[in-house]
């Protein structure tokens, strides 16, 4: 299990695997994916923790930092089917996907969790083209591991 999940889903949460006239395939871990991850991380840190669903939360953050820790830990950023698969050479959006795997740290008390606080620490803002969604997840990023993403 990789912890990743595809970019669109039907309502029976499985990847949406057939092709769009616009943009193509989605049932791999891509851009819009990225955001599950974060989700997930903070509903644990906000609400989950005493749930039943908690340990859920926790497991597959683990999953997806030891995905990118130990399975791809020293490959650039990729595109990836949910399997762990790489299917493509670069991401669109490789700040975003490290602060994504370092807000998984809410949920996650496994062995990468910090190493993937550090790498995001180290990470400076996207500049040029396609940098608004990177500094979004990034700046969403911060704001929950800074315990300063509230619900007001």
């Amino acid at each position: 299990m990789t912890g990743l999940s595809a970019e669109y889903a039907t309502f029976e949460g499985k990847p949406y695997d057939r092709e769009q006239e616009i943009f193509g395939r989605h049932d791999w871990y891509f851009s819009d994916a990225y955001r599950t991850i974060a989700n997930i991380a903070l509903d644990y840190e906000w609400f989950s923790k005493e749930r039943a669903y908690g340990n859920w939360c926790r497991e597959t953050a683990e999953h997806l930092q030891n995905f990118f820790c130990q399975t791809v830990k020293h490959q650039p950023r990729a595109v990836y089917a949910i399997d762990g698969t790489i299917l493509e050479e670069c991401s669109l959006h490789p700040v975003a996907m490290t602060a994504v795997n370092a807000q998984a740290s809410l949920a996650s008390e496994g062995a990468f969790a910090m190493q993937c606080v550090k790498e995001f620490w180290d990470t400076p803002l996207r500049e040029g083209e396609r940098r608004y969604y990177d500094n979004c997840l990034y700046l969403f990023a911060m704001l929950a591991l800074s315990g300063n993403y509230r619900i007001w």
